[in-house]
């Protein structure tokens, strides 16, 4: 009869950790485009852009021939928002390495909690 309930409380537990995921992949940013042609997303909630002067972004965007992966804080000036001197550039070799280790990254996310 214990064993039952352990069963039951271990489906309820995955249950429940596949609908947060569903929940929060519709809460997933979308890429936009922008007028050069690269791609952008705003990365956080709602709550981190009501009032806030800067906000973190990643971009797709091609320079010199080689395609990037940049993760950037930008800061609003003017009322446009303008990329700041802190971020993160990843090649494709890269950002495909840190998407293979994205399921052992929410692991470790999980497990420190």
């Amino acid at each position: 009869m214990a064993e039952e309930q352990k069963i039951k409380r271990k489906r309820i537990e995955v249950v429940e950790e596949e609908e947060e995921e569903l929940a929060s992949a519709s809460k997933a940013p979308k890429l936009k485009k922008d007028k050069e042609g690269g791609f952008w997303a705003a990365l956080g909630g709602a709550k981190e852009f009501k009032g806030s002067k800067t906000q973190k972004r990643v971009t797709v965007s091609s320079f010199k021939g080689h395609v990037n992966v940049q993760f950037r804080e930008y800061y609003e000036k003017d009322g446009k928002f303008l990329p700041g001197k802190s971020g993160l550039s990843l090649n494709k070799e890269q950002f495909e390495s840190i998407i293979a280790l994205a399921p052992e990254i929410r692991d470790a996310l999980k497990e420190l909690s």
